[in-house]
C-alpha cells in the first residue's frame, strides 16, 4: 500500500484487508454491495445526466469511489457533487455498453474492468488480476523495457524521461500513471506558423484544428512523424500551459495514431486539467 494513503471507511478497511490476504472473491462481494460515489456536474443546464469520463486507450472510463475523499482527491476541482449509487444501479442503468468501470482510480484499491466482470468476480467464476501481476506479465511479455515499468510501478515512481514513462505506463494499461506523466511533460503542437512558446497565451496564437475541432498534441518527434511523414511547423509547449488556455469548444487529441494515443472531448477538457493523480495524504 502506498505510505501516503489511508482507508477513508470501513469499507475500504475491508477491502484493504482483502487485498492483502489476496482474496479476489472477497474483494469484489465487497464492492458488489458497497455504496459508490458517482462525480456529478450539478450546475450542468442539460437536462440529461452527464458523465464525468476519462478517454484513454481506445476506452472510455467511468470512475467510482468507495468514499468522499478518494473522489475528492481526483476530481475535487472539475465537479461541483456527487450522487450514491451502488454496483447493481450501475449496471442496470450502464450508459454505454463500450465503457468500462474505473473504481478508486489513483489509489491502492484501484480496479478497472467491463462493468459485467464484477459481479462474475464476486462469486469467483473470473479472476481480476492485480495491478503488479498486470506489470509482471507486461515485463515478461515485452522485454526489458516493460521490466523496468515493473520495477518502479512497484517503487511507485517512473522513469525520469517523459516519453518513456508514458510508453510503459501505457503499455501496461495504468490510464492514471500516464495521465500524470503527460500533464507534466513538454508537448508538440502542430500550428499554421512558427509560434513561441510564450505566445500560447496570446489571443492570436496559431492553432490548427482538425475539422472535427480536435487539436492534435503529440508527446514526442516519433508520434509526430507518424500522423505528419512530411515536415510540419509544431511549437513545443508545456502541455498544463496549453490546457490552461485550451480554444473553447475544441477537444484534445494525444498521440493519434500512436498505440497510446486517446481522445478528450472538448466539455471535459476541464476535467484533465484538474486531474490530480496523487492519493489524498494522511489526515
Amino acid at each position: 500500500m502506498s505510505e501516503d494513503w489511508t482507508p477513508a471507511n470501513d469499507v475500504e478497511n475491508a477491502l484493504v484487508a482483502a487485498l492483502v490476504a489476496d482474496d479476489r472473491q472477497s474483494f469484489f462481494q465487497l464492492l458488489s454491495v458497497a455504496d459508490l460515489f458517482l462525480p456529478q456536474l450539478t450546475r450542468d443546464p442539460s437536462a440529461a445526466q452527464r458523465f464525468l469520463t476519462v478517454h484513454a486507450f481506445e476506452h472510455v472510463l467511468l470512475p467510482v469511489f468507495t468514499s468522499v475523499r478518494a473522489l475528492a482527491a481526483q476530481f475535487g476541482h472539475a465537479i461541483d457533487g456527487y450522487t450514491v449509487t451502488n454496483y447493481a444501479e450501475l449496471r442496470r442503468k450502464w450508459p454505454h455498453p463500450e465503457w468500462r468501470l474505473a473504481i478508486d482510480p489513483g489509489t491502492p484499491l484501484a480496479v478497472f474492468l467491463p462493468v459485467e466482470d464484477l459481479a462474475e468476480a464476486a462469486v469467483g467464476d473470473l479472476r481480476v488480476p492485480s495491478l503488479a501481476e498486470v506489470a509482471a506479465e507486461a515485463a515478461e511479455d515485452l522485454g526489458a523495457e516493460d521490466d523496468m515499468w515493473a520495477r518502479h510501478q512497484a517503487a511507485g515512481d517512473y522513469p525520469q524521461d517523459d516519453a518513456a514513462a508514458m510508453r510503459l505506463a501505457a503499455r501496461a494499461g495504468d490510464v492514471y500513471g500516464y495521465l500524470d506523466r503527460l500533464l507534466d511533460s513538454t508537448v508538440l503542437i502542430p500550428t499554421t506558423r512558427p509560434a513561441e512558446p510564450e505566445e500560447i497565451a496570446e489571443p492570436g496564437f496559431p492553432w490548427a484544428p482538425a475539422p472535427d475541432r480536435m487539436i492534435e498534441v503529440f508527446t514526442s518527434a516519433e508520434s509526430l512523424a507518424a500522423s505528419h511523414p512530411e515536415p510540419t511547423v509544431v511549437t513545443e509547449v508545456p502541455f498544463a500551459l496549453a490546457l490552461a488556455v485550451w480554444p473553447e469548444d475544441h477537444g484534445v487529441a494525444v498521440d493519434p495514431d500512436g498505440d497510446s494515443g486517446f481522445r478528450v472531448a472538448a466539455d471535459d477538457v476541464p476535467v484533465l486539467l484538474a486531474f490530480e493523480p496523487e492519493p489524498p495524504v494522511r489526515d
